[in-house]
């Protein structure tokens, strides 16, 4: 292990107690954390937000710059890894103070829309982007959509898909038996009505785990259950690979508005899982259509259940070796070095 010569105040977010905070943005988050102390990094973490309320992170980015100064004597680089309300509130002023302080910055675009969101900003605010955070030294963003859109408009900025380690459990050899599983936070937008109708129409021998936190704004457990679906608890991120490989398929019918790189469709792929998922943001860079998933219209129960029902004993041994071969992009060990790379 080389050990790195580099102190780096990093921010951003990981997972805590309150179910709110866990999502793929502090997974993978915390994925990088992990990469960067097993390389022998210094890393000096700053979350920056407390608490997980909604609009509860506007106190917190208030506090923030104050706690940043507090934290950054000593440090050589920082490391910046945010969504889109960090971008668009107080991420600028931040990079305006590392840059007072002389420090170098990667900064890290967690998700897939922030494109689409750049280009509905008043020029005034694109240019404010553009003079801090796009001024940072190194800029990685999601999705190649997302690279071309900025490369496009003299914005430099590099590749960095979520990624996940690969899979250390042996891998079952199974048979397809109609077991299909949601890996996700169980709320409206990630379709999880659209997998309770679909459900409604199939046989009884399909059956559908869900698994995730639940958004209480909208679900308790026994709504769900009354939707028809068997909701099984949420699942630290540890669990979420060796519960995969207990099932066929993994569903994904999202509309999510900040969509980017699901991290459980890689964990999916990891262990040779194909996948169901909708054509939405850039899911298709993820999903090889009727190689190792299936792509589905938006919002379209019967679309779903059709492609559940396409999946058969002959087929499935071909979409899961496709899945396996899929995932060899998308291994962190290969993938995060560039974070590191960029330290340099």
């Amino acid at each position: 292990m080389k050990m790195s010569k580099q102190k780096i105040l990093m921010l951003g977010n990981l997972p805590t107690s309150d179910a709110r905070s866990i999502g793929g943005a502090t997974v993978l988050t915390k994925r990088i954390y992990e990469y960067l102390q097993e390389q022998g990094v210094k890393v000096d973490f700053l979350s920056t937000r407390k608490n997980w309320k909604p609009k509860a992170q506007l106190f917190d980015y208030f506090l923030l710059p104050f706690k940043f100064l507090r934290r950054i004597k000593g440090k050589t680089h920082v490391s910046i890894h945010a969504s889109a309300d960090f971008h668009l509130t107080i991420a600028p002023f931040i990079i305006l103070l590392s840059k007072l302080c002389s420090k170098k910055i990667t900064y890290h675009f967690v998700g897939g829309d922030f494109h689409k969101k750049y280009e509905r900003l008043p020029l005034f605010f694109q240019y404010i982007l553009k003079r801090t955070i796009f001024s940072s030294n190194t800029i990685f963003m999601e999705t190649l959509e997302m690279i071309t859109y900025f490369n496009e408009k003299n914005i430099r900025v590099e590749w960095l898909p979520n990624s996940r380690k690969p899979s250390a459990i042996e891998i079952p050899v199974k048979s397809y038996s109609m077991r299909f599983v949601f890996i996700s936070r169980v709320t409206p937008t990630k379709g999880v009505e659209i997998i309770a109708e679909a459900l409604k129409t199939l046989p009884e021998a399909y059956t559908v785990d869900i698994y995730g936190p639940i958004d209480k704004r909208f679900y308790t457990e026994t709504k769900l259950n009354e939707m028809g679906l068997n909701y099984c608890g949420n699942l630290p991120a540890e669990k979420v690979v060796p519960t995969l490989t207990g099932y066929d398929v993994m569903l994904l019918p999202t509309f999510h508005q900040g969509e980017g790189y699901p991290g459980v469709i890689i964990e999916a792929l990891s262990v040779g899982v194909p996948i169901i998922c909708t054509d939405w943001n850039a899911l298709k860079e993820l999903v090889a259509n009727h190689k190792d998933g299936l792509l589905i219209p938006t919002k379209s129960p019967k679309s779903l259940a059709n492609a559940m029902q396409s999946f058969t004993t002959d087929n499935y041994t071909a979409y899961s070796k496709n899945a396996l071969s899929s995932f060899k992009k998308f291994n962190s060990d290969i993938v995060f070095k560039r974070i590191l790379e960029s330290y340099d």
